[in-house]
């Protein structure tokens, strides 16, 4: 992955954090392998060596994920919903369409999570919510009642 310096900068101020470098020991290291006294001031090359050789073969770093302190549900479960609920807009002309995909993908034991996977692989569409076309609504609730069929699942709606 291309880093700008910025973002190098970052991840050394990160991996520093990690390790437990105090200052009097990062400017000694500055000082001594590349002759600055921040690392603002060295070069994209300079900050990748930093990083890559002292930080992690060196010293042993190995990135850790930012810790949240107490998570919101979306922040457990990833971005966008607030567990499995999902707002429909009545003004939105496939809102019926959608509504029995959500009560087929429920019956069929789907997430929307996995909704929204599939929904980006075949129409190219990020979420669920977000299709727009009407054949590609009709496509995937054909998919969901086959697959209810073969399970031997009621997808009527009674």
């Amino acid at each position: 992955m291309n880093y700008g310096k910025k973002q190098l900068i970052q991840k050394a101020a990160i991996a520093r954090k990690q390790i437990g470098i105090d200052d009097e020991a990062y400017m000694i290291l500055l000082k001594r392998r590349y002759q600055v006294d921040s690392s603002t001031k060295l070069n994209i090359k300079q900050l990748h060596d930093l990083i890559h050789n002292v930080y992690i073969c060196e010293m042993g770093w190995k990135p850790q994920p930012a810790k949240i302190k107490n998570p919101t549900p979306t922040q457990k479960k990833g971005k966008g919903y607030q567990g499995e609920f999902v707002e429909i807009s009545d003004k939105d002309p496939l809102a019926k369409q959608k509504r029995y995909a959500l009560i087929l993908a429920k019956k069929l034991g789907w997430n929307l999570y996995g909704l929204d996977s599939r929904c980006k692989k075949q129409f190219g569409v990020e979420r669920f919510v977000w299709i727009r076309e009407q054949a590609h609504m009709q496509t995937l609730l054909k998919d969901m009642q086959q697959r209810c069929n073969k399970r031997g699942i009621d997808y009527s709606t009674n």
